[in-house]
């Protein structure tokens, strides 16, 4: 490739033949070379002048000149005399000469005489040149003499001088900036573009020639440390310093440049494996001898090569010879470095894709190279100071406004239904170019909003010039992942300013693609937050529940009928004595047996309940005592049973009066010994367990009528507890009241914090024949329903007198009929209080109906739901949607799709109702009219209620998903989708 530098020396020799001198130097200072080092060209058979005998004379010389550069009178250059006879210097003119068009100086300077203003950059000379002629000889004369005989046209000497300065100055000027773009302003030396040119030229020399060619890479080890400890400077001076040795070491005739960083490339022609292998270990000991910066610090080198043999090569791209260099110093690198890999001789490199990560990011522009360089960091600052998805979106706004200067830039999120929605936009205004002066918003038309769904559904960068004002453009850019849209990137602004080429689309899609990974990255981890938060949740919803029951599950009581149970019940638990346990059903006779197991050494070993009388009896055997595989028609596999589960810990045999004779023989013998047969087994085996029974009937005379064993009485009987009725304990009747209220009060969310009096003395007065739990149940009921703070005796809803009180909820009994739409029961009346209550008993009911009428499809409860609570709305609103939509708690788009769902359902007849609907359908409409009332903030109304329904559901049909999505009108997937949210909201809650 031919030198910008030959040219000068060319006009040097030019200059000497026309001005007859016996010498020429020329001298480009470094500031204007485009080179680490000044250049200085010498041409002729004498000695130079003396100013420019070497470059450390020449520098000397041209330090401090500028004024002696110009003539301020006429702005010619000037004319000096040297130190030596026969010999002058002449500065080549500024270098805004060179710019304003012409080759001929066009005057003097713009300032006006006198400006004390310094000479700025433009003043600067762009070189100076010496002239030796004979001693005493005048230098000026001769060369304007031999210039008017060697150049023809009838022009005078000075016409020739400044058109020949006017020359060396453009040449200069070139040489300047063809410098400045393809050496590197740091070393002098060609950096990638220059250097691939003159690779590709000299691989094609050798090809041509049938002669190899070896490719250097050579990389100082560890050098990343340099800028941090001795600053840019010092680096930049080591680099210097490194190339200054480079072409000590190696043949003038070698190219080298600097390819990347701290990579400089060196090629050596003519050179086979073994000549690179010896110039490569002369390189190591020669620019590794001796350390950098005044011995402060000592660096390794690594090398790695590569050869070009056209005879065996079965591709001649020198691109294919740069990768197996770089591959080849990699595994130096690997080895430890301050060593030299051959590519031919590497051991375990594979080859690798790009070796260039930046390409296609740095174009060779500065100016965009600079900028996108700037991006990239920014962006890797912004991805790792902001790991929210607002903070991430904000700080890439700014700077892409800063960046790229647009007149707008937003950052769009999408949402599933690939709504767009502003995460962060700025407008600069109209009149100001000031970073300050902006709005952080942006408003776009429906045509700007369309043209990013547009770059989204094509995954490609869209642009779009504004058809009623040309001068104005708009970008869009989308912003996705793994084939997902997260959003968009939108700019717009001046036309000129936003014309992007192909390079820029690169990099910002480039861009784009990283972004859209850190926000995806930010969305992800926003998303793991609250997994974890409600994760959080949940279990601190569990341990309150755990909580809860372990205080639920200790006896509550204050009476000293229940402190002497009690008493016995601790004096007996440490041992592993029999216990049988009697009383009247719902006293607390399982609490009891508990309490026993938690008050003996047993406590950390299992506690198992066996209900005798829910096991049918021909299971019951199995039941307790397992069975084998195959034992009976059924058994799939083995079964340990019962008692064999609570091996170690306590078994309670709860209601054992109502096991079968056949069985009671079976466990007469394991009380007896300890060991049992499991069914279809022949070898007994032992556990080691503790036996409480508890019942409810009196053992003795089911003994005396023949249906329990009087063996297995007298053996289970061996401590007996009997827990006294309620009625019989008056002391616990408001200390159990009190403590249920406060229970329920804070299980359900309600403020209920005390009783009225008379509700007091309605519970004192109440015989309680089903003891505790009935008194729980009607503690539940009133909480639930209650609306105050204080419980009064009406919300307690006792009956009078001792008289059992009916049941605390009338069942609903349904006749099968052949469609469950045309005749059904008659509607049960809805007790008064607060509309959401009454809401979910009437939902209980209509599922209750549905379950039991004789129909294969289910009532879609879900559907009717959801469908007259909007048309309500509608007509609360008085057909006005936006107020409709207020009324329901939901966007405006939302309320109109599930309005115009309901009205063709209802005006098609596709979705009929039961008889009894009316009134779950006004109640409906109460809900409407009250809104929110109990202050949840739950927003949605229709949402609202179907959590309602769907609770009602899992209560009476729980794990059945058929059931369920047919009552709530969905599909199985969304009614397990729902179910999941249910439980989540339960362990938040």
């Amino acid at each position: 490739m031919f030198e910008a530098s030959e040219l000068l020396k060319s006009y040097v020799t030019g200059i000497r033949r026309l001005s007859g001198a016996s010498s020429v130097s020329l001298f480009l200072p470094a500031p204007l070379s485009g080179l680490a080092q000044p250049l200085l060209l010498q041409d002729g058979d004498e000695p130079p002048v003396p100013e420019l005998a070497d470059l450390e004379a020449a520098l000397a010389f041209a330090d401090g000149r500028q004024d002696e550069a110009v003539d301020r009178e006429t702005g010619k250059p000037t004319f000096l005399d040297s130190s030596a006879a026969g010999c002058g210097l002449t500065p080549l003119p500024p270098i805004r000469t060179f710019w304003s068009g012409g080759l001929l100086p066009s005057g003097p300077p713009s300032r006006r005489r006198g400006d004390a203003k310094p000479p700025g950059p433009e003043d600067l000379p762009a070189a100076w040149l010496g002239l030796r002629f004979a001693a005493g000889e005048d230098w000026k004369r001769l060369t304007d003499r031999h210039l008017a005989e060697n150049l023809a046209g009838g022009k005078g000497a000075d016409y020739w001088w400044s058109w020949l300065f006017s020359l060396g100055g453009a040449l200069a000027s070139h040489t300047s900036h063809v410098s400045a773009i393809l050496k590197d302003p740091v070393t002098g030396l060609p950096d990638r573009i220059g250097f691939q040119a003159v690779l590709s030229e000299e691989v094609e020399k050798a090809r041509l020639a049938g002669r190899p060619l070896s490719l250097l890479l050579i990389n100082p080890d560890e050098f990343a440390t340099i800028n941090e400890r001795f600053g840019r400077e010092a680096g930049d001076s080591i680099i210097r310093e490194i190339s200054s040795r480079l072409r000590a070491v190696l043949r003038s005739s070698d190219p080298i440049a600097r390819y990347g960083g701290v990579i400089f490339a060196a090629v050596l022609t003519d050179s086979d494996e073994e000549l690179a292998q010896r110039v490569a270990e002369k390189v190591l000991s020669g620019i590794g001898e001796g350390a950098f910066l005044d011995g402060a610090v000592r660096l390794g080198f690594s090398i790695g090569f590569s050869v070009f043999d056209p005879k065996a090569e079965a591709t001649h791209d020198p691109l294919h010879l740069v990768r197996q260099a770089d591959q080849a110093l990699n595994a130096a690198k690997r080895l430890g470095g301050g060593c030299i890999v051959d590519w031919e001789q590497r051991s375990g490199i594979e080859e690798s894709g790009a070796f260039d990560r930046l390409s296609g990011i740095f174009t060779g522009n500065m100016s965009k190279d600079y900028r996108n360089m700037v991006l990239l960091w920014d962006t890797i600052a912004a991805v790792s100071s902001h790991p929210d998805f607002d903070g991430l979106a904000g700080q890439v706004v700014e700077q892409l406004y800063s960046s790229l200067k647009p007149e707008r830039v937003a950052l769009f999120s999408r949402d599933e239904e690939g709504e767009l929605t502003l995460v962060r936009g700025l407008t600069r205004r109209p009149d100001s170019a000031s970073f300050q002066e902006r709005v952080e918003t942006v408003e776009l038309a429906p045509r700007e909003r369309d043209l990013i769904r547009l770059a989204i559904a094509a995954g490609e960068p869209r642009e779009e010039v504004d058809p009623d004002e040309e001068t104005r453009m708009s970008w869009a850019l989308p912003l996705a992942t793994s084939g997902e849209a997260l959003g968009g990137l939108y700019l717009d602004g001046n036309a000129e300013a936003l014309a992007l080429e192909d390079s820029d689309l690169v990099f910002l899609k480039a861009l784009g693609g990283q972004l859209a990974m850190a926000l995806d990255r930010a969305r992800l981890a926003e998303l793991e937050k609250d997994r974890q938060e409600n994760e959080r949740r949940r279990l601190r919803a569990e341990v309150k529940q755990l909580r809860q029951a372990v205080q639920q599950s200790r006896l509550v009581y204050r009476s000293p009928e229940l402190e002497a149970v009690v008493s016995t019940a601790r004096r007996v638990a440490p041992t592993d004595a029999t216990v049988l346990i009697t009383g009247e059903s719902g006293t607390g006779k399982e609490l009891l047996a508990q309490t026993v197991h938690e008050l003996s050494t047993r406590r950390d070993q299992p506690f198992v309940i066996v209900d005798c009388g829910s096991i049918p009896s021909t299971l019951m055997e199995s039941e307790l005592f397992g069975h084998e595989r195959g034992a009976y028609t059924g058994a799939q596999q083995r079964r340990v049973g019962r008692i064999a589960e609570a091996n170690g810990g306590t078994v309670l045999l709860d209601e054992i009066g109502e096991l079968p004779l056949e069985v009671q023989s079976k466990l007469l013998r394991f009380v007896q010994e300890k060991q049992f047969t499991p069914v279809g087994s022949t070898r007994p085996r032992r556990v080691d367990v503790r036996i409480l029974a508890a019942t409810n009937r009196d053992l003795g005379a089911e003994v005396a009528g023949g249906r329990f064993r009087e063996d297995l009485y007298y053996r289970l009987n061996v401590v007996r507890l009997e827990v006294p009725p309620l009625r019989e304990r008056p002391e616990d009747i408001l200390h159990l009241a009190r403590h249920f209220l406060e229970t329920f009060s804070v299980q359900y969310q309600k403020n209920v914090r005390r009783f009225a009096p008379e509700a007091e003395s309605t519970l004192l007065a109440y015989p309680w024949p089903g003891n505790v739990r009935e008194l729980q149940n009607r503690l539940m009921q009133a909480v639930i329903l209650c609306e105050h703070e204080e419980l009064t005796a009406e919300e307690i809803r006792l009956p009078q007198g001792s008289a059992p009180p009916p049941p605390t909820t009338t069942p609903i009994s349904v006749v099968p009929q052949p469609s469950p739409l045309e005749s059904e029961p008659e509607v049960p009346t809805l007790p008064a209080g607060d509309c959401w209550d009454r809401l979910r008993i009437a939902l209980g009911q209509e599922i209750e109906l549905s379950l039991n009428a004789d129909a294969e499809v289910l009532f879609p409860l879900g559907k009717w739901v959801g469908d007259d609570l909007v048309l309500e709305a509608d007509e609360a609103a008085r057909g006005v949607a936006r107020r409709g939509a207020a009324i329901l708690g939901v966007p405006e788009t939302t309320f109109r799709r599930r309005l115009r769902k309901a009205t063709q359902q209802a005006r098609s007849g596709l979705a009929p109702r039961s008889g009894r609907w009316q009134q779950t359908r006004a109640i409906l409409r109460e809900v409407i009219q009250s809104g929110d009332r109990d202050g949840d903030g739950d927003g949605d109304l229709v949402e609202k209620a179907l959590r309602i329904l769907l609770e009602e559901i899992v209560q009476r049909a729980p794990n059945d998903t058929r059931t369920g999505s047919g009552l709530l009108g969905v599909t199985a997937p969304t009614f397990r989708a729902r179910i999941a949210r249910l439980q989540q909201a339960q362990a938040a809650g």
